[in-house]
């Protein structure tokens, strides 16, 4: 699965900076450059951040208990989960795909924190 989140983190990680790019040169409102900042931010950050989760389940293989395996892949998920509904929300706010995305950017915020909680849990699971 390692190689899978890397790869999942990678195409993340180039999107992020395209969103990075659309924000910097196509938001004009003072309103909107703030709040699409902060999502082009969380989703580089939570990129990098499953990218690294990859990269131990990819050198981790001897070495980890089967609940921290389980726990680093929810991580994973939680992380990619937490980009599409924080960031993403915000991204479709600004392009007015929908006016009120309600619960979708809180949601993405708490998957965001239960990724940091689960891969915590999952450090726990590593021998060596």
């Amino acid at each position: 699965m390692g190689r899978f989140w890397i790869f999942i983190a990678a195409v993340l990680g180039a999107l992020s900076v395209a969103a990075g790019a659309i924000g910097a040169h196509e938001v004009t409102a003072d309103a909107s450059r703030q709040p699409f900042a902060t999502a082009s931010l969380y989703h580089t950050m939570h990129s990098l951040a499953l990218l690294g989760v990859g990269v131990v389940l990819f050198i981790s293989q001897g070495w980890r208990t089967h609940v921290g395996t389980i726990f680093l892949n929810l991580a994973a998920l939680l992380f990619v989960a937490g980009i599409i509904l924080f960031s993403g929300g915000i991204y479709a706010r600004h392009a007015e795909i929908f006016a009120t995305p309600f619960g979708v950017v809180p949601a993405g915020g708490v998957a965001l924190i239960g990724g940091w909680l689960a891969l915590a849990i999952g450090a726990l699971g590593l021998r060596r």
